[in-house]
């Protein structure tokens, strides 16, 4: 599935690259958030803060995790109700794909705030949940566009390689 790095050593010390992907030497921080484990959730209603549906994972009250719709974007989530399959999840930001109560709580007194509305769908997506973040320093990475999710493909002295689906 995927190729060996082929890269040679000189008798100077220096290395010649002979990798798939041209790489490009960076100097960047990035979280890290090593994933523990991931399930289907089948999204079964949103609000502008969050959304519930089922998934199979057991998730515990407060927990942080990410539920992706694609596979280079998610969004970051904290768990507030669970009942069986069922789970609850309160968006890191607002989701601004849902709209419509706006002008209505713009004319309601403070003291009367309603349940949020919410807006019933079937939409399948990823629930990842993972070990606490990391910073850590890119040293090199291959051109692209934006991906924000990929697996280690090793680990040696402090350093990993990930390989990305798509291009960073």
């Amino acid at each position: 599935m995927f190729l060996q790095n082929k890269s040679e050593i000189k008798s100077d010390g220096s290395i010649i690259e002979k990798r798939r992907h041209p790489r490009k030497t960076v100097f960047k921080s990035a979280f890290i958030y090593p994933v523990l484990q991931h399930a289907g959730l089948t999204v079964t209603n949103v609000s502008a803060h969050g959304l519930s549906g089922e998934t199979a994972l057991t998730l515990s009250l407060r927990e942080q995790v990410h539920v992706g719709f694609n596979d280079r974007d998610f969004i970051t989530a904290e768990v507030r109700w669970t009942n069986g399959f069922r789970v609850g999840l309160l968006a890191e930001d607002p989701l601004l794909w849902t709209t419509g109560n706006d002008v209505l709580l713009e004319h309601l007194a403070d003291s009367h705030r309603p349940r949020e509305g919410r807006v019933p769908v079937n939409i399948a997506a990823t629930l990842v949940t993972s070990a606490p973040v990391m910073v850590g320093t890119i040293r090199n990475i291959s051109a692209g566009n934006g991906t924000r999710m990929g697996r280690v493909q090793w680990i040696s002295g402090g350093m990993a390689g990930v390989f990305f689906e798509q291009g960073v």
